[in-house]
């Protein structure tokens, strides 16, 4: 072998080596985060329920949005499962203003149940996603029942929003976003959560009980525990097993919500679900909760995320 032959191979391998290493390197970042309100600072003529007085949709302050703008750069997400935002208009402002250096291409709100009724508090589920986004369903109008003893159906509190994603270097991602009525609605919020579980394992199984190791994640404020009924509903999805990832924070604490007055005590609530294709990717066995003292002014949730790798 003459010298320029062996010069040729000695590239080769290195090349080799080097893009060996960079598709070793592959990682993509999935977070969930309950923003605390927010709202917009202008009032819908055409809406009481966006009346600040009725509804108390006070501005989300300069000071948190900041504070959440700094949270949301720390974690760094390439897809942020996002819940209590107002509209799709103010949170496109709020990503061009704040998150710009992230590069959140994909804005995904479509106004839910919350925006709806008057009951409601105008809150909704989205996602902001750097992956190219393929498509996004609302699962608002789906009819599951809440009663059957008095034959009586019910709607998702806000929305089971269903995005696909389609990330370079990882298979296509299912990804649904949900936000349960609160556990402040005693013993009816309790049933209608289980209710509303049991509603979206039908959707799941609908959309893709035939799919052959489908990537799955269920990603968002549950309102509740995780040893709660409504959380064995989701991780019992007959012919679709999804784990739920346990998550603490750099001080191995669990609580993902703590309420700012503290008339609630800390709790977990804040989860992500995962299909066994999803698990086997995971960079660790656990999930990681976002915990310095901005996250404490930015909400009253703190955000929750995995790593996975290719």
């Amino acid at each position: 072998m003459n010298k320029y032959k062996i010069i040729v191979a000695i590239i080769t391998a290195f090349i080799s080596v080097i893009s060996f290493a960079k598709n070793e390197n592959k990682t993509l970042r999935i977070a969930t985060y309950n923003l605390e309100n927010l709202y917009d600072r202008y009032d819908d003529p055409y809406s009481s329920k966006d009346s600040r007085v009725d509804q108390n949709t006070s501005p989300k302050p300069a000071r948190e949005l900041y504070a959440l703008s700094k949270v949301i750069k720390s974690v760094n997400a390439d897809i942020i499962a996002l819940q209590e935002v107002e509209n799709r208009g103010f949170l496109t402002e709020f990503n061009n203003s704040y998150l710009g250096d992230l590069k959140y291409k994909y804005v995904v709100l479509i106004e839910g149940n919350s925006s709806k009724t008057t009951r409601g508090r105008g809150i909704d589920v989205a996602v902001l996603s750097r992956v190219p986004v393929y498509s996004a369903t609302t699962f608002q109008y789906y009819k599951f029942p809440l009663n059957e003893k008095e034959n009586s159906t019910a709607a998702f509190s806000r929305d089971f929003l269903y995005v696909k994603l389609k990330p370079e270097n990882f298979p296509e991602i299912n990804l649904f976003v949900l936000h349960p009525i609160s556990r402040r609605g005693g013993a009816y919020a309790h049933y209608r959560r289980i209710a509303e579980a049991k509603g979206a394992a039908k959707v799941i199984v609908n959309e893709l009980g035939k799919e052959k190791n489908p990537w799955i994640i269920i990603a968002g404020d549950f309102n509740d525990t995780a040893n709660s009924e409504s959380l064995k509903t989701y991780m019992n999805i007959p012919g679709i097993p999804l784990k739920r990832i346990p998550a603490y924070d750099s001080k191995k604490k669990p609580y993902t919500f703590y309420g700012k007055s503290g008339s609630y005590p800390p709790d977990t609530l804040d989860h992500i679900l995962v299909s066994k294709p999803v698990e086997k990717a995971l960079a660790s066995s656990t999930a990681e909760i976002w915990n310095d003292k901005t996250a404490g002014i930015a909400s009253d949730h703190r955000p929750v995320y995995i790593t996975l790798r290719n």
